[in-house]
């Protein structure tokens, strides 16, 4: 009886044991995984949240510019929103067209005169194509490509007054 209750309980504390080790091991490999997609995440993080930092891609941009200030802003008109939008759809390509025309979109962008031309832009673009500005051109753009598209933005002022 007594030789069973010292198998029982060496089992049991081989059980324990191993189960300990088993599981450190678990959080050590968890660790080192997390630590790598932070890493990524890091090499990839300054150009995404660049663009989602950007006031410019908000679709709500002018109504909280419009909250803000007393004055008249100056706005584009929604037709030419939408045609400035319809360029930049127009510009993606599949790779046996010739593939994206980034220089179109760069032109695009180029043409606003504040970051509330490029909300209004980023606006009828959502509208009329269902797909959200900033997630097309993370879908469509390298990182250099997308770095350009912040300095474009960047020199914009916010909003302009009549």
């Amino acid at each position: 009886m007594s030789m069973t209750y010292k198998i029982i309980g060496s089992s049991l504390g081989v059980l324990i044991v191993g189960t300990t080790l088993l599981s450190l091991r678990k959080r050590s490999r968890d660790l080192r995984t997390s630590k790598l997609l932070t890493a990524i995440k890091t090499q990839l993080q300054p150009i995404a949240s660049g663009l989602m930092l950007q006031n410019a891609f908000d679709i709500h941009y002018l109504n909280k510019v419009l909250q803000v200030e007393n004055q008249e802003v100056l706005v584009l008109k929604t037709t030419t929103a939408a045609r400035y939008a319809e360029q930049i759809h127009n510009s993606w390509g599949a790779w046996y067209q010739g593939g994206d025309d980034e220089e179109k979109v760069y032109a695009v962008l180029r043409k606003m005169k504040d970051k509330v031309q490029v909300s209004q832009v980023a606006k009828a673009y959502q509208d009329n194509y269902s797909k959200n500005l900033i997630d097309t051109l993370k879908e469509r753009f390298e990182k250099e490509e997308i770095t350009i598209v912040l300095t474009i933005i960047k020199a914009l002022p916010n909003y302009r007054i009549a």
